[in-house]
């Protein structure tokens, strides 16, 4: 081996053996910070050991794949979803994504690189088994950060509070991205010591596990405020201590502190799906070796105590749902809290069932990745009022690759996991029993995670390990011959292949990333720059400019911003013109990029709308309404810019079309209502009421305000004494209720109610005694 050879090994292992590290970086400079971070590091490491690997691989068949199942259904996934999202309805997207999610094609090839280069050079026993120590040290270093959440010495990124009904997030951002890839992490400990448990440490062994805290300390300290850092080091140093001391014992002691504090951050994550992953995947897999010929009388027995023992705790868990103990603990209450009735889990079927009909109406190469959300509103429920009004994911793996790459699609993504099990389970696998048995019960538990939600960048990377793992062992047992052994080029032309691998990587580099970080930083500075608004429009159009796979948030990002200055009396009515023409422009060029979706003729309509051009905010909002014809925000978009051209009568129709959908929506009933009331139509206002106004949930500005022109006080009294009858804490509602029966000329009620007020919260007595001494001296008045 050349010298220039074993440099380019060695910078591709150390490039491998980067990717642990990636799940720390969060980039607070970047829009979506917790996402595009990993996400470009992600890209940029593959394509440097890409590039690397096939200077290597173009001179030399020992760098090449060998034959593998694994590899074969992973390319042809790649494949389907390729031709899937070319023939798409939205191409640009499907290939590129965007910064919210940073997937779709880009990230599948992404992903086939890394699996090929590292089952191709990661050919010893010893760097997998230091790879994975380095992936478990990490990975308690991360749940460290997650109990200074719990106690309160860090912040929740996704916000809460902490303590123990907190949902950690760590360094992700997201307690479900969290909770997987704990998963993946308690199942490689467990796996490790099934075979490695009684081995002892070698030198670089005990080296490199304090070396990886530190580097862990070094790439969170980047993105922690400086208040933090200090016990951030502290408590570093106390886990590196603490490895280093178990590194002086049996592998199996730091393979068990690993086992224990991931799967204590992976409850606190509060995320069940994951949580019910990992107790079935475990139990699978102490069922499936119990069954092994290797397995003692003794695992046997501990396979059956251990369903009785899930089964017993559940059912105590059942059983104490409703015990303040439960209810004090996050992870437990929500485990408690699991039924058909649960609104999240409601969801989640109902999602599916809008699915299915996407999937009926494109079943063979189905719609293209980051396709879902035209799916979600053309065929949108009512019933999901209640919910996030946009779903660009199914939250269900085996849907969403349905929709993303219809039949083919999806059945290229399970054969994937057919053909690991095929790989670990056929005789000449090489991996002993318990290894088959552990890394079944993985697998299953990833699968059934992804059946509540979705993947992300760190559990695409532990998948990807697994698999190239997986390839490496199954190969090498089997003495798999390399795809291609002819030799294309002699080992004398591999200085000029290193140069051209160099020149390769900085290409595709820049061309992946190189324009999508610099519209991103752009975009951020557009949001946080204040003061100027010219410059604010100046660095959206800048961003946008670069056209990356990120102009649909700068777009979206610029019509809210232009919606909000349209208002702002500081702004002088040329920069707001500005504001309106390039908000205008720009979403109209993204409604002709994606024209089946209903997102971007409602943001075009609403900023048309902020700026008095009803006419065409209407046209737009009858656009998205086309697009989504059961949505409810649509409908009342389209019910105020009727109100707005004067048409009563249209946009009662409108709101009735809304409440009609689902007269559960509260919102839809009193926009409904207050429409009614505006018209002077007091039957049907007062049929709408009715059921809410015991309930106190007629108690809405709107409602008011609908009266109020009226000159109808007594209305608005009735309605506020009900509400705070229902709420007695709502202390507005008491001044509401004053001001009602003042507007009334009931004098006596309106003192009756600030006196109650004071009663009920005595530190607004002053305030409570200004106006009754305002009413008794005839001075007060209805704001």
């Amino acid at each position: 081996m050349t010298t220039l050879e074993k440099v380019l090994r060695r910078t591709i292992i150390a490039g491998l053996f980067a990717f642990p590290f990636i799940c720390l970086i969060v980039a607070d400079q970047l829009f979506f910070p917790y996402i595009t971070g990993k996400n470009f590091a992600f890209r940029i490491i593959v394509e440097l050991i890409t590039a690397l690997w096939l200077s290597l691989a173009l001179v030399s068949p020992a760098y090449r794949p060998k034959r593998s199942w694994i590899l074969g259904a992973f390319s042809l996934f790649v494949l389907i979803i390729a031709i899937a999202d070319a023939q798409g309805v939205n191409p640009f997207k499907s290939f590129w994504s965007n910064y919210e999610r940073m997937d779709g094609w880009v990230t599948l090839i992404h992903l086939l690189l890394l699996l090929v280069v590292a089952s191709s050079v990661m050919r010893a026993e010893q760097l997998w088994r230091r790879f994975w120590l380095v992936t478990l040290v990490v990975s308690a270093f991360v749940s460290l950060y997650g109990f200074l959440q719990i106690a309160g010495d860090l912040s929740l990124g996704q916000g809460g509070s902490a303590g123990l009904m907190a949902r950690i997030d760590a360094t992700f951002g997201n307690s479900i991205y969290l909770a997987i890839y704990m998963l993946f992490n308690i199942f490689i400990a467990a796996w490790l010591w099934v075979v490695e448990g009684r081995d002892g440490w070698d030198t670089t062994e005990r080296w490199l596990a304090p070396i990886a805290i530190v580097a862990s300390l070094i790439v969170v300290a980047l993105s922690l405020a400086p208040a933090t850092v200090f016990g951030a080091l502290l408590f570093s140093l106390v886990l590196v201590a603490g490895v280093w001391a178990l590194m002086l014992a049996e592998r199996k002691y730091f393979f068990a502190l690993v086992i224990a504090f991931d799967t204590i951050a992976l409850f606190f994550t509060g995320t069940r799906g994951t949580m019910l992953g990992l107790i079935g995947g475990a139990l699978l897999a102490l069922i499936i070796y119990s069954f092994t010929p290797s397995a003692s009388k003794r695992m046997r027995r501990w396979s059956v105590g251990s369903i009785v023992a899930v089964l017993v705790l559940g059912g105590g868990l059942w059983f104490a749902r409703d015990t303040s103990f439960v209810h004090s603990v996050g992870f437990l209450d929500r485990l408690a809290s699991i039924s058909t009735t649960d609104t999240t889990i409601a969801s989640r079927f109902t999602n599916m069932s809008i699915a299915w009909r996407g999937v009926q109406e494109r079943p063979i190469l189905g719609w293209g990745q980051e396709n879902y959300a035209i799916v979600f509103d053309k065929y949108y429920d009512p019933r999901m009022y209640a919910d996030e009004p946009w779903f660009d994911r199914v939250h269900d793996i085996v849907f969403d690759w349905w929709i993303a790459g219809g039949t083919l699609g999806l059945l290229s993504y399970l054969a994937i996991f057919a053909a690991a099990l095929l790989a670990l389970w056929r005789k000449a696998s090489g991996f002993t029993d318990a290894e088959k048995s552990v890394l079944t019960g993985l697998l299953a538990g990833y699968f059934a995670h992804n059946l509540t939600v979705f993947d992300n960048i760190t559990s695409y990377i532990l998948f990807a390990f697994v698999l190239a793992y997986i390839v490496y062992r199954a190969t090498a047992a089997t003495e798999a011959r390399p795809l291609c052994e002819r030799r294309f080029l002699p080992s004398s032309a591999l200085p000029l292949t290193a140069v051209v691998g160099v020149v390769l990587f900085a290409g595709a580099a820049w061309y992946v990333n190189g324009n999508a970080l610099l519209a991103n930083l752009t975009l951020i500075s557009a949001l946080s720059s204040q003061g100027n608004p010219s410059q604010n429009l100046a660095l959206f159009e800048r961003s946008i400019a670069y056209r990356t796979f990120g102009m649909q948030e700068a777009r979206e990002q610029l019509s809210q911003m232009a919606s909000q200055i349209a208002s702002v009396s500081g702004v002088d009515a040329s920069t707001k013109q500005q504001f309106f023409q390039t908000a205008v422009s720009e979403m109209q060029r993204q409604e002709t990029m994606s024209p089946l979706d209903a997102r971007f003729p409602l943001f075009l309509g609403i900023v048309q709308d902020a700026y008095g051009d009803y006419a065409d905010g209407l046209a737009s909002l009858q656009k998205a309404h086309e697009l989504s014809p059961d949505k409810q925000s649509i409908l009342f978009q389209i019910g105020i810019t009727q109100q707005a051209l004067g048409n009563s009568a249209l946009a009662l129709a409108s709101f009735k079309q809304a409440y009609e959908l689902a007269p559960a929506y509260i919102d839809a009933r009193l926009m409904y209502a207050a429409q009614a009331i505006a018209m002077g139509n007091d039957a049907l206002a007062d049929q709408l009421l009715a059921p809410v106004i015991p309930t106190g949930q007629a108690a809405d500005a709107r409602i008011a305000a609908a009266y109020a022109s009226r000159g109808e006080y007594g209305k608005i009294a009735t309605i506020w004494k009900a509400h705070v009858q229902a709420d007695p804490t709502d202390i507005q509602g008491y001044f509401t209720l004053a001001a009602a029966y003042v507007g009334a000329k009931d004098p006596t009620d309106a003192i009756a109610a600030l006196q109650a007020v004071e009663a009920v919260s005595p530190s607004v007595k002053t305030q409570a005694d200004s106006l009754i001494q305002q009413i008794q001296n005839g001075t007060a008045k209805v704001q």
